[in-house]
């Protein structure tokens, strides 16, 4: 079982996850912006990434295919909690 907190921390990183897979954002948008501290934890944990190949990186946010199995996840967690 999650609290509260946790819940709405699942929910950010869900929405940060979400978008970068339905509408990937470069590294210097407004969302990024607004969600720079969930970017960060997903960035960290490898569900998302701006690299495009080996050695090649752009400016824009994916997800990852770890980012799509913790996607799959969360949205479990979050759909227990309903």
């Amino acid at each position: 079982p999650i609290n509260e907190e946790e819940m709405a921390a699942a929910m950010r990183v869900y929405i940060v996850l979400e978008h970068a897979k339905v509408n990937p954002f470069t590294t210097k948008s407004d969302f990024a912006r607004m969600a720079a501290n969930e970017i960060g934890v997903c960035a960290s944990e490898g569900l998302i990434s701006t690299r495009v190949n080996d050695g090649q990186y752009s400016n824009v946010w994916m997800i990852t295919r770890e980012g799509l199995d913790q996607m799959e996840e969360l949205a479990s967690v979050l759909s227990s909690r309903h």
